[in-house]
């Protein structure tokens, strides 16, 4: 942990109960908060991707 890592940082702010909740998640799953919130961006952005992917598709015709 604290180790060398090539990936950046992100700092967001969020009301006190999202982060009461997040912390609940992340500990029943045995992970950290950064953990899951990448977790959830991933996601967000792989959604994301398929919609545009999916827009450009339509566009096309």
């Amino acid at each position: 942990m604290g180790g060398k890592t090539d990936l950046e940082r992100v700092v967001a702010y969020v009301p006190p109960e999202w982060k009461k909740d997040l912390e609940a998640w992340a500990q029943a799953d045995e992970r950290s908060v950064s953990w899951l919130v990448s977790k959830l961006i991933e996601r967000a952005l792989q959604e994301r991707r398929e919609q545009q992917s999916s827009t450009e598709t339509v566009n096309l015709r």
